[in-house]
């Protein structure tokens, strides 16, 4: 790698554009909701009932940016929130029936968009960019 940070410059403006490229092309599909909006809504499906502040982390995102996402889909019934028990200050967000119906028809139908951007790649270059990125979160994490 050369010794000056060209390479990397390139590489992070490269992965801006192709996330970039990504939104748009789930944009066009038509989807009711927008692509941050679904990434809410499937981690609350994967993971389960979440803090504003898990959801923020696995999203990698501000808490800011989930409670806006969050109050958009409790507005539209995507999305509930409970307080805890215990800890009256502490609430959780959980998706509603409407919310998991909602992942499990997007994925269906948005699951090209993705397979798009990524199809002319043969299956062995995906999975060393699932390791990269994972090596590569990992360590960030740390």
């Amino acid at each position: 790698m050369q010794n000056d940070n060209t390479v990397l410059f390139e590489v992070t403006s490269m992965f801006r554009s192709l996330l970039k490229s990504i939104s748009q092309e789930w944009n066009k599909r038509g989807s009711a909701l927008s692509l941050p909006q679904f990434k809410v809504l499937y981690v609350l499906s994967k993971d389960g009932p979440q803090m504003v502040s898990q959801v923020a982390h696995a999203l990698s995102i501000t808490s800011a940016a989930v409670i806006g996402l969050t109050d958009k889909l409790v507005a539209e019934g995507y999305v509930r929130k409970e307080r805890a028990e215990k800890d009256r200050r502490v609430v959780y967000i959980s998706n509603t029936a409407k919310g998991a119906e909602a992942v499990q028809e997007i994925q269906k139908d948005q699951s090209e968009a993705i397979t798009s951007v990524f199809k002319m790649l043969p299956e062995e270059d995906v999975q060393h960019l699932r390791r990269i990125f994972g090596t590569m979160l990992a360590q960030l994490e740390k």
